[in-house]
């Protein structure tokens, strides 16, 4: 009876896992419709892109100057430039300044540091939205990644920390990049990485390693 009853149990572990990833997945995020923008251009090539949506503000920041400044998070891929995105970088409520970077602390000890700005930059809304490059890949990292907080700068030497993905929670921002990511891997028939084919359903739980990459930062994120 010993192999049927460890067979049931597994079974139930394997249901209990999926039950708790719909948890972790938060109640809000899984609600929300995350609408992707696709078009085609002159040359046939296709661009995708999907607006700012909120980081995981629940646990607390750093540095804001009211309640309602949750740094946002958005993306835009062209296919001329196949292997790199445009990351817009948002932060609600900021009045009289822009955002000049952003250090994104990545598992137990990544910092990878965001600066170079892109050419086509988002139009000017009712708060302060700067766009980067960096690679594709680190696009699908945020959405399938580890633990990860975000240190935004703005201004002259001002800054504001918030959580992107504590393990407990998915923030609006990390459910639209994914979507985003899909999005842009039917576009282009690029293969996901394998976080990304399991719905990067560990690190969503809280039980991934996480480590990611070699620890060292990543200044200025030149892709080419």
């Amino acid at each position: 009876m010993k192999p049927r009853l460890t067979g049931a149990l597994g079974v139930l572990g394997v249901a209990a896992l999926i039950a708790l990833a719909g948890c972790a997945s938060g109640d809000r995020a899984s609600k929300v419709v995350y609408p992707i923008k696709e078009v085609a251009t002159e040359s046939g090539g296709r661009v995708v892109s999907v607006q700012p949506y909120r980081v995981s503000c629940s646990q607390g920041q750093n540095h804001v100057q009211n309640a309602y400044q949750c740094p946002v998070l958005g993306a835009r891929w062209d296919s001329a430039r196949a292997g790199v995105a445009s990351l817009s970088v948002g932060i609600p409520n900021l009045k009289d300044a822009s955002v000049t970077g952003a250090d994104f602390h990545m598992g137990a000890s990544e910092v990878v540091r965001v600066r170079n700005r892109s050419q086509v930059q988002p139009e000017a809304g009712a708060y302060p939205v700067t766009a980067f490059d960096v690679p594709l890949s680190f696009v699908e990292r945020l959405a399938y990644g580890p633990r990860t907080w975000v240190r935004v700068y703005y201004g002259p030497d001002r800054q504001i920390d918030a959580t992107i993905r504590s393990g407990e929670e998915t923030a609006q921002a990390t459910e639209s990049l994914a979507h985003f990511m899909v999005a842009v891997d039917q576009a282009s028939g690029r293969t996901p990485s394998a976080d990304a084919r399991r719905g990067g359903l560990l690190n969503r739980l809280g039980l991934g390693d996480g480590e990611s990459g070699s620890g060292k930062g990543v200044e200025g994120m030149h892709p080419r």
